[in-house]
């Protein structure tokens, strides 16, 4: 996982009260939407899609394992 993706899954749970929420919206043509891909595909987040709500984005959720994840260091995209 990168910084930018510890990042966004710190975001969808709430930064300084982990847990209060989990949840991080966005779609195609953001910056964020390829990490959230990404982790979605690593396992770490899932995604459903998205409602009036969420302004038609898909909604990502951290899974037990991005969860456990964010408990180790952070690596690098680039080795």
């Amino acid at each position: 996982m990168t910084e930018i993706q510890r990042d966004i899954m710190m975001h969808a749970l709430g930064y300084g009260s982990p847990g209060y929420r989990n949840h991080f919206c966005t779609g195609p043509g953001s910056t964020d939407y390829p990490h959230c891909e990404a982790l979605v595909k690593a396992g770490m987040m899932s995604r459903r899609d998205g409602s009036a709500l969420s302004g038609g984005d898909y909604v990502y959720h951290v899974t037990a394992f991005g969860k456990h994840a964010l408990k180790m260091p952070c690596v690098r995209a680039d080795g």
